[in-house]
């Protein structure tokens, strides 16, 4: 995708979303939704009606302990319950139709935080305008880029010459502490970390130089977190991934994790007994 030279990006913030949504107006854009997706919903033989009484049954379950005092939260989503998150991206998704009707270049949104790209200067301020408008109690905050760099979750964007350049970001606020290497972790858990974060830190890369860059901070990181720089740089062994059998129909065997070597060696066990193809070892810490 190509953008204009003169376009403008900057990012929103909702302050405090889950304590400022209403239940009410939750339970709303809910309903609305559910009118306009009623065909592609299984409701499971519930009515819209019922549906929404029991949703707002749950969210009386919001009494809380504090200091052996009881407490119950009269405004706002309760943070914790597990519809809370769904209920303030349906009421973010009626906040955000008045600027998704002016049809911005680019709109992207993460529950809360939104990336906008427009053609002018006054079209941002007026989709920042309305954004603020939707509820008494619902403002946005904005961000501007900085060096030519805007931060947007797990990423910085960068518009240059039309393109748009994207690299792995973490904020500066971030103790980037992962598992430690001599952690007591299984070898495994401590390897998928390490993996999950180079995966995550190239594949949001736009270009090869951005990928250089995002590789040697999560390099930094990682050697923060004492791992040696040569185990981070090896490439996983695709032929051991894929000789792995399949794990249907195996009893789970669920041991406590002491060490790699006693893992190890339970494993050996298992495989003179010729039982590896019936269960499959799971190793928790305890």
């Amino acid at each position: 995708m190509t953008f204009d030279q003169n376009c403008v990006m900057e990012s929103f913030d909702v302050t405090s979303l889950y304590t400022n949504v209403q239940n009410d107006a939750a339970l709303q854009a809910l309903s609305e939704l559910l009118d306009k997706h009623a065909r592609y919903i299984n409701t499971f033989g519930l009515s819209k009606a019922r549906v929404l009484i029991l949703i707002r049954e749950c969210l009386k379950c919001n009494i809380f302990k504090w200091s052996g005092e009881y407490y119950s939260q009269v405004r706002g989503l309760a943070m914790g319950q597990r519809l809370a998150p769904v209920l303030a991206i349906c009421f973010m998704s009626r906040i955000e139709e008045p600027v998704l009707a002016r049809l911005p270049i680019m709109y992207c949104r993460y529950v809360d935080d939104c990336c906008v790209v427009t053609s002018t200067q006054s079209e941002m301020d007026e989709c920042f305008r309305l954004l603020n408008e939707q509820s008494q109690y619902i403002r946005l905050t904005r961000e501007t880029p900085r060096d030519g760099w805007l931060s947007y979750l797990n990423t910085q964007m960068k518009l240059s010459n039309g393109i748009m350049h994207v690299k792995w970001y973490r904020k500066e606020s971030s103790k980037n502490i992962l598992i430690h290497a001599r952690s007591a972790h299984p070898t495994a858990v401590k390897r998928a970390v390490l993996r999950n974060m180079f995966k995550t830190a190239t594949k949001v890369c736009t270009s090869e130089n951005e990928r250089c860059e995002s590789r040697r901070l999560a390099l930094e990181i990682a050697s923060k977190n004492g791992y040696p720089t040569s185990r981070c740089q090896r490439r996983p062994s695709r032929a051991g991934i894929q000789s792995r059998t399949p794990r249907d129909n195996k009893v789970p065997l669920c041991i406590p994790f002491i060490s790699d070597k006693v893992s190890a060696a339970l494993q050996q066990c298992i495989l003179r007994q010729k039982c590896q193809d019936m269960r499959r070892t799971i190793a928790f810490i305890s």
